[in-house]
């Protein structure tokens, strides 16, 4: 998990966003039934796009690329099923996968403490050792893993393939019978891209790059 700013809101919210909320509110009041459509406006194409976007196709908690695999749930971080009136708020929307959905399921995440990684930085609660998740001594960070079974087999697995990755390239960096030129520009090349944003377990990619640190010459790091 690694921390997300919220983007703009999509032009579809700026428009409908008080109003489909209102309606929502009034059959609540009025004790009927809205439809289906006007139940899930919040999985609008434009909304989702947006969400996309935003989370790097990534799901927000556990940072699985979504969408190649599964099309990804329109999350709502506070569920619509606590709080009505946030069911199409755009600042109460995210993208996760559906396990990590289904595992926070309509649990309040303040009350639970489950990391808001837009409103709390996730890298102070949980760092990574290897492909497991560790909790960094915090509630918020020992909660989120456990609700959200961030060490699930199937993470690990995952996880595991990307860190076997990365240690093929530590292996380049580290044989002095390449170039040091070479050597330096797979390097910055794998501190660069290889931890950024848009990539798989980028908060795991970036803690095994920290941990390798002191294995890296001093010549190939230089310029970092």
């Amino acid at each position: 998990m690694i921390p997300l700013e919220k983007s703009a809101k999509p032009q579809i919210l700026v428009d409908y966003e008080a109003e489909w909320t209102q309606l929502l509110l009034d059959k609540a009041a009025a004790n009927t039934e809205p439809t289906q459509t006007e139940k899930t406006r919040y999985r609008h194409p434009d909304i989702k796009a947006a969400l996309v976007a935003e989370t790097n196709n990534k799901c927000a908690y556990c940072e699985s690329k979504l969408q190649h695999i599964h099309h990804g749930d329109v999350e709502h971080i506070m569920p619509k099923s606590l709080e009505l009136s946030k069911t199409v708020v755009w600042t109460n929307l995210t993208l996760a996968c559906e396990v990590c959905n289904q595992n926070k399921s309509n649990l309040d995440p303040n009350a639970n403490q489950i990391i808001d990684p837009y409103n709390t930085d996730p890298e102070l609660h949980i760092v990574f050792l290897g492909a497991f998740a560790v909790p960094r001594g915090t509630v918020a960070g020992e909660s989120t893993k456990a609700i959200l079974d961030l060490d699930r087999p199937a993470l690990i697995e995952q996880r595991g393939d990307r860190l076997k990755y990365l240690m093929s390239i530590y292996s380049k960096v580290l044989r002095t019978d390449i170039p040091l030129a070479a050597r330096r520009a797979i390097y910055h090349d794998l501190v660069r891209r290889e931890a950024a944003n848009d990539k798989a377990f980028s908060a795991m990619a970036r803690d095994a790059i920290a941990a390798m640190a002191h294995v890296v010459p001093s010549a190939v790091k230089k310029g970092i």
